[in-house]
């Protein structure tokens, strides 16, 4: 019944308005409606929000300067901006004159001075001049901590004097509401004695500098609960032994970098139980070791190791100690190997083959002609592989280029079928994709020795993008006529020229 009366109610209103429409003349309508729009036009309906609202509005601005540029709309908006969570300072031309460097410290002040926020969600202070006072960056700093600042993000940036560095305050690492942090380039790392961070879950630290090794591991240590940390090292960060031990680690990127000093010995300890997700980036020459250590719940990782520099000669030893690394993660479910990571391995004296990898299912790996054994030993000792993607490296090093004009030159495959058929081929591999092929006999013996022992293949594909459409055409001709083991198995071919996509698919049972 309440239904029926709010529906004949709502007809009664259009019946008068049909009224009203009869009655009126054109031009009468015509006012009325614009008289309706100008008064909804100076409807400010933005001001009338709420103050929590429209500082959550504000919050989305891309710094604090314009959140503070909202101050001359209205009396409504002068002191709105004070009331953000959000203190976002970002200004990398103040390094242009020593006056902008005056007024950004200045702006950074007044707003820190004017701002009612008592817990600040995110403050980030990025800016490029040495003409800054270390005294403001540290004041500045200790604010947003006194104020149980939750994320904080510092970028301090010398062009000219990368020597300098700014000392954090020592209350940075005894910041109770501290959740996510990040410190870029000039700033010194001193750890006290005591590092209390109980909520810290996320840590970038990007091309600072340490006061020595303890201060890693005393940084590390006091995040209870970290889970996410980012390492970007430069080669005079005074760090000779990085140990990263964490018990809640579950991500890890970590990048060193090629410019360490000679005849020094570096070492990377890393003991993360829980970690689920490794990218590792690295040099591995004559004064660096790199340990792993109880890593078993790994679900992806990623390795690119360069064991040499440039045209360099390889050295074994140095190799030897990436196969180490690599044995380490024999856990791991998706491993990803870099060209420069399986170049390495391919000039070690020692085996893969001698560690399963068990849980392996997915393997990713770009790898040039030369590295065939190599990848025949992870195909090996990855017992229950389900799919591999493998791209095609072509070896444009000095070092790698006689190799090159050999198998150029000569008709021998750089392929070798295995003494025994991989148990992968027989009982789990199901995928595989095939990238950047050139139409080589080494290529074709590859693929060839898989189809014939794929028992549970499903589908391989395979690209190039080099020769035109009747090289491609003759490469595909050829594969197709390799016998197959799996009955299910699937070919696709497809590449891209000049002139547009050309593809094929075929299977066993005369599907395309």
């Amino acid at each position: 019944m309440q239904k029926r009366s709010c529906l004949s109610q709502r007809c009664d209103n259009m019946a008068n308005l049909n009224t009203l429409d009869s009655t009126e003349n054109p031009s009468q309508k015509r006012l009325t409606l614009s008289s309706e729009m100008d008064a909804g036009a100076s409807v400010d309906r933005i001001s009338s929000l709420p103050d929590s609202v429209l500082c959550y509005i504000l919050s989305f601005l891309p710094t604090t300067k314009y959140a503070v540029g909202t101050s001359i709309l209205s009396k409504r908006w002068k002191f709105l901006w004070t009331g953000v969570p959000y203190l976002l300072f970002d200004d990398d031309r103040v390094r242009k004159s020593p006056e902008r460097v005056r007024k950004f410290e200045q702006f950074v002040n007044k707003v820190l001075l004017l701002s009612t926020v008592q817990n600040i969600l995110k403050f980030r202070l990025c800016c490029g001049n040495e003409l800054i006072e270390p005294f403001y960056v540290n004041a500045w700093i200790s604010t947003a901590i006194i104020r149980n600042v939750r994320v904080l993000k510092v970028v301090v940036f010398y062009y000219r004097r990368a020597d300098v560095v700014i000392e954090l305050p020592s209350c940075l690492f005894t910041c109770r509401t501290l959740e996510d942090l990040e410190l870029w380039d000039n700033l010194d790392i001193n750890t006290p004695n005591l590092v209390c961070l109980p909520r810290l879950k996320r840590l970038t630290l990007s091309y600072v500098q340490y006061r020595n090794d303890e201060s890693v591991g005393k940084l590390i240590s006091g995040c209870p609960i970290l889970e996410f940390l980012d390492i970007s090292r430069y080669g005079f960060d005074n760090v000779t032994v990085f140990v990263i031990s964490s018990p809640s680690l579950k991500q890890l990127r970590f990048r060193g970098n090629d410019d360490f000093p000679e005849n020094l010995h570096y070492k990377v300890a890393i003991n993360t139980p829980a970690l689920e997700s490794l990218d590792y980036s690295n040099h591995i020459w004559q004064h660096i070791d790199v340990n792993f250590q109880n890593i078993t719940s790994l679900v992806r990782a990623k390795i690119d190791v360069e064991a040499f520099p440039g045209d360099d000669p390889p050295q074994s030893g140095f190799c030897n100690s990436l196969v180490e690394l690599v044995q380490a993660l024999h856990g791991v479910k998706i491993l990803t190997l870099s060209q420069e990571t399986m170049k390495a391995l391919s000039y070690a004296t020692t085996r893969l083959s001698t560690r399963r990898f068990e849980g392996l299912t997915k393997l990713v790996v770009r790898a040039g002609c030369c590295e065939w054994t190599c990848l025949q030993d992870l195909v090996e000792v990855a017992v229950n592989l389900e799919v591999l993607d493998f791209t095609k490296a072509i070896n444009l090093d000095a070092f790698d280029m006689h190799k090159n004009w050999h198998r150029e030159h000569t008709t021998e495959s750089c392929w070798r079928d295995p003494i025994e058929v991989p148990r992968c081929l027989i009982t789990s591999l199901k995928q595989i994709s095939f990238e950047e092929l050139e139409g080589f006999e080494d290529e074709l013996a590859m693929i060839g020795y898989i189809l014939k022992h794929g028992s549970v293949l499903n589908r391989m594909h395979l690209s190039s993008k080099v020769g035109g459409l009747s090289t491609k055409f003759q490469l595909t001709q050829k594969v197709l006529l390799f016998p197959r083991r799996s009955p299910t198995c699937q070919i696709a071919f497809c590449g891209k020229l000049d002139h547009g996509p050309f593809s094929a698919s075929h299977s066993p049972m005369g599907e395309t």
